[in-house]
């Protein structure tokens, strides 16, 4: 993961007076020294400060002298990253937190605590000062919610999912699916209730019930925003799609519809047993 910063050593100089750990390694011929942090599970944070007419792929690297075409030609409306969950281990969410707190000013814009049938988690969602990395941190209640499922499958703490920004989530989600793209399952009662509980939102809940696509928000107040969730891609790694339309928010409404879908898959496999 990598945080872009005005000033690469700065950053480091500041989140190594708080506490951060630099990760030293040797440089190789024609490679960029970008400074490091030991993160969460051990993975690296880079800090980066070369980008637009300063790229890190000016070094080493070249492009196909086709590299435009091939990139429109891919394009499925996805444009930048809204925001990476990370799964922690019980009694480690406020660690991270801090973590964040003390290297990048992050601070805390919204608090869940979710019970499903038979599991539970909390999660605490931070925001840096710019308001654009956004980090959901999730810790489970209990030892078999698919928090703990993750991270032992994950063989540690890590990132859970990323979520990707579009401006037409339902091209967006068909060209996904034309192209083999599986997302996790809702349930059909979901959408016969969208109407009662998103009283407003202007969307066609059939082209919802369609693509499998939630809503969640509040219209007359801060707007709405729709997603989706594919199924594991890396591992138990697994990415979002979402629309916002005015909210902010991470789908508070639907975190509960999606755990418990998530449960019931659980189930399904044999991790938990529904008694």
């Amino acid at each position: 993961m990598a945080f872009r910063v005005k000033d690469a050593a700065i950053a480091l100089k500041h989140a190594q007076a708080n506490g951060a750990v630099e990760y030293k390694t040797e440089i190789g011929p024609m490679e960029l020294s970008i400074p490091a942090v030991i993160g969460i599970g051990d993975s690296l944070l880079y800090f980066v400060d070369r980008y637009g007419d300063r790229s890190i792929y000016d070094v080493d690297f070249h492009f196909y002298p086709d590299s435009k075409e091939r990139l429109a030609k891919a394009q499925v409306g996805l444009y930048e990253i809204d925001h990476l969950t990370h799964n922690v281990k019980r009694g480690n969410m406020n660690l991270w937190a801090g973590f964040y707190e003390r290297i990048g000013n992050f601070r805390e814009i919204r608090y869940f605590d979710i019970e499903g049938k038979l599991t539970g988690l909390v999660s605490r969602a931070m925001t840096a000062p710019c308001g654009k990395i956004r980090i959901p941190i999730n810790e489970s209640s209990d030892d078999k919610s698919q928090i703990e499922e993750f991270i032992r499958e994950y063989k540690g703490e890590g990132i859970q999912h990323i979520a990707l920004s579009t401006e037409d989530i339902y091209h967006t989600v068909k060209t996904l699916r034309e192209r083999g793209m599986d997302f996790m399952p809702t349930p059909d009662t979901y959408y016969d209730k969208v109407n009662q509980r998103v009283v407003g939102h202007q969307e066609d809940v059939q082209a919802l019930r369609d693509l499998r696509i939630l809503i969640d928000g509040a219209p007359m107040k801060d707007g709405i925003l729709l997603q989706i969730f594919t199924q594991t891609v890396i591992g138990p790694v697994f990415f979002e799609i979402i629309q916002r339309k005015g909210n902010q928010g991470f789908g508070e409404g639907n975190f509960k519809a999606l755990f418990e879908s998530i449960e019931e898959d659980q189930i399904r496999r044999g991790v938990l047993t529904d008694a």
